[in-house]
């Protein structure tokens, strides 16, 4: 049970925390409605499985340049993200959103901060819970998809009021500051 609440605690913090990950949900959401959302939500499902193997194999620690070119590249991701949106007419548009799941991965394969997670804390931690290790896994993940798809719910509620396009505007504007925060800080 231990290893349980350990993962859904780090889960949930890593849910409700300000990232990129999180403001491609917001946006999907905002955008396309809660499914859209909710798919992009799914992303470390997807990704995680990658770190998690990579941090495993490699051991504790990922080559400094490694770290700073994905941070460049999510950067400049996160970055056309945010200025494609801020270009467009904060409008409704139809339910679904198709390409949601693929930017939440895009974005969370090129963020840095997912592999230093796992190379630092989630692989060490995994090595410790040795067969309570899936007890962890399954409490990490239940709160960090969780968490993500109950917050694209809350904001898909903003669809339909006069919220709606500065909300809008606001996460695009944050998609598009934290790629130039990404890119600006992988060259000091």
């Amino acid at each position: 049970m231990e290893a349980f609440l350990l993962g859904a605690g780090l889960g949930f913090a890593a849910g409700v925390s300000p990232g990129p990950l999180l403001a491609i949900v917001l946006r999907e959401a905002l955008r396309h409605g809660a499914a859209a959302g909710m798919r992009a939500a799914l992303a470390p499902l997807i990704t995680d499985s990658w770190a998690i193997a990579l941090a495993w194999v490699a051991g504790a620690a990922l080559p400094e340049a490694a770290l700073r070119g994905l941070q460049v590249a999510g950067g400049l991701y996160l970055a056309y993200l945010g200025w494609t949106g801020l270009r467009q007419p904060a409008r409704l548009e139809a339910e679904g959103g198709s390409g949601s799941l693929r930017a939440a991965v895009l974005a969370n394969l090129t963020n840095p901060h997912m592999y230093l997670f796992w190379f630092l804390v989630g692989a060490p931690l995994l090595r410790r819970l040795g067969a309570e290790a899936w007890a962890f896994l399954a409490g990490f993940y239940l709160l960090i998809v969780g968490s993500k798809m109950t917050l694209a719910w809350l904001a898909a509620r903003l669809r339909r009021t006069p919220l709606h396009g500065p909300a809008l505007r606001l996460g695009d504007g944050v998609l598009l500051a934290l790629g130039l925060y990404l890119i600006a800080t992988a060259a000091l």
